[in-house]
C-alpha cells in the first residue's frame, strides 16, 4: 500500500513541484486559447496565406491572360479591300466632306495628307451588335506558325478608316476600306493578342451611306 508523502519529505516536495508546473501550464494555455466563439483579444491569430497577385495585363483574378497590342503592318492575306465609289462632284468638295463625316462619326485623324488626299484614322471600338451583318470574315486557320485562337465570329473589336479621294474624269472617286482587330489568345506565349481580321466591307458601306447623305451624294 502507497503511503502518502508527508510535509518535509522529498516526496511531498515533488509531488508540489508537478502539481504546480501542470497548474500554469493550463493557466498558459487557457490565455492563448479561448474556448470557440470567444472573440476575446487574447486569441492567437492564425497564419493567413498570401494572396496570390493579379494577372499583368488584365482584370484582377479573372482568369485571363494578360494582352499584347498589335503592331507592324497588316499581313497581305489579311488587308481588306477598298470599297469604291464615283461621284459627279469635284474632288474639294468631296475630300472637305470626307474629313467632316469621319469626326461626326467619332473616327479622329491619325495620318493625313492634304496634298495626296489620303487619311488614315486611329481606332476606335465597335460592336458586332450594332450592325446586321458580319464585318469580318472567319478568322485565319491554326496551323504551321499561325496559333492563335479566335472567335469565329466577331463580337467586338476595334477599327480603323483608311480613305482616299483621287480625280477622275467624271469627278471623284472615294476609296475606303477598314483595318479591323479582335482579340484572340497566343496558345505557344499564353497572352491575349490583336489580330488582324478582313473587313466583310460592312463598316465601310455604312459610313459611305452616311457621308452620302451628309452630302446629298450618289455614285455612278
Amino acid at each position: 500500500m502507497m503511503v502518502p508523502a508527508r510535509p518535509g519529505r522529498p516526496g511531498f516536495r515533488l509531488t508540489a513541484l508537478v502539481v504546480a508546473v501542470l497548474c500554469a501550464w493550463s493557466v498558459a494555455v487557457a490565455r492563448q486559447e479561448p474556448p470557440e466563439g470567444d472573440s476575446s483579444e487574447g486569441a492567437v491569430p492564425r497564419e493567413t496565406p498570401p494572396t496570390a497577385p493579379a494577372p499583368q495585363g488584365g482584370e484582377a483574378n479573372d482568369g485571363a491572360p494578360p494582352e499584347e497590342s498589335a503592331g507592324g503592318q497588316v499581313p497581305p492575306e489579311l488587308q481588306s479591300s477598298y470599297i469604291e465609289r464615283i461621284y459627279k462632284v469635284r474632288p474639294a468638295r468631296l475630300w472637305k466632306g470626307l474629313l467632316e463625316s469621319l469626326e461626326a462619326e467619332g473616327y479622329p485623324h491619325e495620318e493625313l495628307k492634304e496634298e495626296a488626299r489620303t487619311v488614315k484614322t486611329s481606332f476606335v471600338d465597335f460592336k458586332q451588335d450594332d450592325y446586321q451583318l458580319q464585318v469580318a470574315d472567319p478568322p485565319q486557320l491554326l496551323g504551321g506558325k499561325y496559333h492563335v485562337v479566335q472567335l469565329l465570329k466577331v463580337r467586338a473589336g476595334k477599327v480603323s478608316l483608311e480613305c482616299v479621294v483621287t480625280p477622275t474624269k467624271q469627278g471623284a472617286e472615294l476609296k475606303v476600306r477598314a483595318r479591323i482587330l479582335v482579340t484572340g489568345v497566343d496558345r505557344v506565349k499564353r497572352v491575349r493578342v490583336l489580330v488582324d481580321r478582313r473587313s466583310t466591307g460592312v463598316i465601310e458601306s455604312e459610313f459611305i451611306h452616311k457621308l452620302e447623305a451628309r452630302l446629298g451624294l450618289e455614285h455612278l
